[in-house]
């Protein structure tokens, strides 16, 4: 049963499905992220876009605030009692006394007027003040008025109006020592130039308190997400307020903002400002010098972003899973006629060669199906071309045996052995006793293999019965090499060849033959050449003897042995062993075996399955 399970779960489907199921999930984690990547870039861009628009519309009532102010800065130059005071006082400026009477008290009453009734009709405006030269000429406010003596040439409202005579100075916030006051106010500066000829007639301050400033500056953060500050060119703050109580953006944290905001180009950057990404979007306004900031923590932000995140995620996973079952269906449909491959195939395992597969498709596994059904029928045929083989090997040693068991050349012997005994000849012995190893040997209790030597031992014994008989007819030299002699052949392989050199050969040939046979090794083979030098034979039908097309009625005695010889060897060693000849008419014939060589068994046997 485990075993079964663990065959499911490394199944072709069960392996496709994982590996294909984490290629998804990797496609998908990747365009997650991806997806994430750009929508975060996407959310952050638009939030700096539009933070940026309201931070625009912002500067742009401010400036209109001040423009207002300003216009009553601008009016002081057509004020015509204004102009007739300051001209008076610039002339008197060294001895200055109060204006008491005729004109000049007109003119001081009629401009001290126009300023009183600015404080009461603006509850943002805490001082007007006109200064000449070196003194104040014109004095209202709703602080107390202290007279004090200083040198305000150098201030930032006097100097930058005395070099800019036509543009609106903005300074602070400022802390006058005019006034019995510690609050910080915002200055608005100009300018007073003759109308007629426009010299200097003398400079404007308009002191606003940060009332109006905070008003419009809270109204507009109403509509807008995280702080919002106003930070001047000296890096003090003028406005800081946070939205939630979420956020702790200190002054201490405007130091380092203001800090960078000298340093950065951008109007939108990342900063951590007491541990907390921020999104810092700003805005110069140009005419006052202030960087108007918003800071929108990053976790603000990217919370929409989340909860979309979390859908998407969701509609991914659903997908996932329905892509997945989808997948599975698939893959069944692609594996199910694998499976049923698969089962014929183990039917096969238990030696049922007539399975045929029965799936019809023009597909890859179609022909897979096919090609294992012709393997099927390939295999059967060769199933039946083995047992055809082992019978015809049966029927070959069969035929060798018998072969050895001539009835002739057994006759042929008794006979010579029974004239030898009546002659009293002393041969008879050595005959009987060579007859007798032959025919043990042939027998070699029934086994096919046998050595070398027991295999050499057997036909010098024959060769010793036919020397006897033929006297005088032929001699024999057999020379076999030390290392060979344990290797072990096919049994009765060169008997057949020594008698077809006898009866072919040497019985032919007038006078005394020569037979020789040897036995050596040769790299990984074992070589055995059998020569003679009797009467031989052409080219012609030594191709034929070759190639074994001679008909058994064309040659006597042991040309059906010969045949018998080459086929066992090669039934057993396969085509690359064998016999080859090698002849020529009238000076002889050489026969060479080629075997493997083979001390423990008969190795390199041919298999045929």
């Amino acid at each position: 049963m485990k075993k079964l399970r663990k065959i499911k779960a490394n199944g072709l489907k069960s392996r496709a499905l994982r590996q294909m199921t984490a290629l998804i999930i990797l496609v998908m984690v990747l365009m997650v992220a991806l997806f994430y990547g750009i929508m975060c870039s996407r959310t952050v861009n638009n939030q700096a876009k539009s933070q940026q628009k309201s931070l625009s519309n912002l500067e742009s009532n401010l400036k209109t605030y001040f423009e207002e102010v300003d216009s009553i800065a601008k009016n002081a130059n057509y004020n015509y009692y204004l102009q007739n005071y300051l001209a008076m006082m610039l002339e008197k400026e060294s001895s200055y006394t109060e204006p008491s009477v005729g004109k000049n008290m007109r003119a001081y009453e009629m401009s001290s007027r126009a300023f009183s009734d600015t404080l009461l009709s603006r509850s943002d405006v805490s001082s007007i003040m006109v200064f000449g030269r070196k003194k104040v000429f014109l004095n209202k406010s709703v602080y107390s008025y202290r007279n004090v003596v200083m040198d305000y040439s150098g201030l930032e409202w006097y100097a930058k109006a005395i070099e800019n005579p036509n543009d609106m100075i903005i300074t602070g916030p400022n802390q006058h020592r005019f006034f019995d006051t510690e609050d910080k106010m915002i200055s608005l500066s100009r300018q007073i130039q003759d109308y007629e000829d426009g010299t200097f007639l003398g400079v404007i301050l308009i002191n606003l308190n940060l009332n109006k400033i905070i008003e419009i500056c809270d109204s507009f953060q109403e509509n807008t997400a995280g702080s919002l500050a106003i930070i001047n060119h000296e890096g003090e703050t003028i406005y800081l307020k946070n939205r939630s109580d979420e956020i702790d953006v200190s002054k201490s944290d405007m130091e380092d903002l203001s800090a960078k905001l000298v340093k950065h180009n951008e109007s939108s950057f990342r900063m951590k400002l007491s541990g907390t990404e921020y999104l810092v979007t700003e805005n110069l306004m140009e005419t006052a010098g202030w960087y108007i900031v918003n800071l929108v923590p990053y976790s603000w932000i990217l919370e929409e972003l989340w909860k979309s995140s979390l859908l998407i995620v969701i509609a991914v996973i659903g997908t996932l899973i329905v892509t997945l079952l989808f997948l599975e269906r698939i893959l069944t449909n692609v594996i199910k006629p694998l499976k049923k491959l698969e089962r014929h195939m183990s039917r096969v395992n238990l030696e049922n060669f007539n399975e045929q597969v029965s799936i019809v498709s023009d597909d890859e596994i179609g022909h897979l199906a096919g090609n294992f059904n012709d393997m099927l029928e390939r295999i059967e045929n060769l199933k039946e071309q083995v047992v055809e083989e082992q019978e015809d090997k049966r029927k070959y040693e069969l035929q060798a045996l018998q072969a050895q068991i001539n009835p002739h050349f057994l006759y042929n012997t008794l006979d010579s052995i029974i004239w030898m005994a009546e002659t009293n000849d002393s041969n008879i012995v050595p005959m009987t006793e060579a007859l007798a190893k032959l025919f043990r040997i042939s027998l070699n209790r029934g086994n096919e293999e046998i050595l070398l030597k027991k295999e050499i031992e057997h036909v010098r014994n024959y060769l010793i019965i036919q020397s006897m008989r033929y006297a005088d007819k032929f001699i024999f030299d057999i020379q076999v090499a030390e290392e060979v002699e344990k290797c072990k052949v096919i049994k009765l392989i060169l008997q057949p060849i020594v008698e077809n050199c006898i009866y072919h050969g040497i019985k032919k040939k007038r006078g005394t033959g020569h037979i020789v046979i040897r036995a050596f090794l040769d790299g990984q083979n074992l070589v055995i050449q059998v020569e003679d030098d009797g009467c031989g034979m052409s080219s012609e039908m030594c191709q034929k003897m070759v190639s074994y097309e001679v008909k058994p009625e064309n040659i006597s005695g042991s040309g059906i042995g010969v045949k018998n010889v080459n086929e066992r060897i090669q039934l057993r060693f396969g085509k690359d062993y064998g016999l080859s000849y090698q002849s020529e008419e009238g000076k002889g014939t050489t026969v060479t075996y080629i075997l493997p060589y083979c001390v423990e068994g008969v190795e390199n046997e041919k298999n045929n399955v």
